[in-house]
């Protein structure tokens, strides 16, 4: 990644126009037979590298921002599967969704509006509530809810273009090492953060620059979801007063979208624990299930539970070899941890 690309993650923000790569479809909605307009993006983008959490990162329009449509008169949500003309919604449902308790859309949004003005996030919410209504299964609950917390951590990564903050960005771009050739941007991303702060605790920042250079690292290690490591940073330089007051106001945004992705994280470990433990889970996805379940404890901070899960999914030979090389790696930072 260039040190412009670097900046712009400073600047980024989603929209909902449309945007290169995007195609608009009509969906009709099996609940209440309202027509509407929604994006879809056809093709996935992992150019900006892959975390270990399975978040691909694109250059271009985020695929997961696009999966999941809502109809603006009545709520319901969910993949474009779900809008299917053979869809079949429960009367039961039907009665949930439009009566009692009923979906509730943003004050403000209703037919009159364009469906893609309608965040991503509110837009994942209402499909989890709606596949709970619908009782699907424990695995897609699983993965609406690890796609609603990468929503969260691609929203939770922006930071005004404060000039110094932007300077410090270009700076660090020095400790960058080369991407090999096939080589996953993230893991660059990361030993570029290992770097900036190992300069930190080594003292080679003054007052001035250190609480800027902190702010560079903590954007880096929250963009690719590292909480453990972020959440203290982010409490401290909160109230740190020679930061301008859109700075501080957009820490304690980054802050709390921390707090709503581990809410999401939560979530997607109980229903894949669910799914795997009661075998939902078809025999090929059992064992990356496996994986991810030992990735959503690590991030969650429970390494015990972790490493279990690691040695459970590297024990099982349809394992596909990326997963079972970041399992290893992951579970040795976790024992190392203990």
């Amino acid at each position: 990644m260039t040190t412009t690309v670097l900046v712009f993650l400073l600047m980024t923000t989603i929209i909902a126009a449309p945007r290169p790569g995007l195609t608009e479809v009509k969906r009709d909605c099996p609940v209440c037979k309202q027509v509407f307009n929604a994006l879809f993006c056809p093709e996935g983008d992992t150019r900006g590298g892959i975390d270990r959490d399975l978040f691909a990162h694109a250059l271009g329009p985020e695929p997961v921002y696009y999966r999941i449509a809502t109809c603006p008169k009545c709520g319901y949500s969910g993949y474009s599967t779900d809008f299917d003309p053979k869809t079949a919604i429960p009367p039961d449902v039907r009665d949930k969704i439009l009566k009692k308790p009923r979906l509730t859309l943003p004050k403000g949004f209703g037919p009159e509006n364009d469906p893609r003005d309608l965040d991503a996030a509110d837009r994942y919410a209402l499909a989890i509530t709606c596949y709970q209504w619908r009782r699907q299964s424990k695995e897609a609950l699983g993965w609406l809810n690890l796609r609603a917390a990468w929503v969260a951590r691609d929203e939770g990564s922006v930071l005004p273009p404060e000039d110094r903050l932007v300077r410090v960005m270009a700076f660090i771009e020095r400790w960058r090492p080369p991407l090999p050739a096939g080589g996953n941007p993230v893991d660059i991303e990361m030993q570029t953060a290992t770097r900036v702060a190992e300069a930190i605790a080594s003292g080679r920042f003054n007052r001035f620059q250190k609480p800027y250079v902190e702010l560079a690292l903590a954007l880096i290690l929250r963009r690719h979801g590292e909480h453990t490591q972020t959440v203290p940073m982010l409490d401290a330089l909160v109230t740190h007063q020679p930061f301008p007051e859109s700075l501080r106001t957009a820490i304690k945004r980054m802050r709390d979208s921390i707090d709503l992705e581990r809410r999401y994280q939560a979530a997607a470990l109980e229903c894949f624990e669910a799914a795997v433990t009661s075998k939902q889970v078809s025999p090929a996805n059992r064992a990356p299930a496996c994986y991810l379940l030992g990735e959503l404890n690590r991030r969650l901070g429970r390494e015990e539970a972790a490493i279990s899960w690691y040695d459970r999914a590297t024990q099982d030979n349809t394992l596909p070899g990326n997963l079972k090389t970041w399992a290893q790696q992951q579970r040795a930072w976790c024992a190392a941890g203990r």
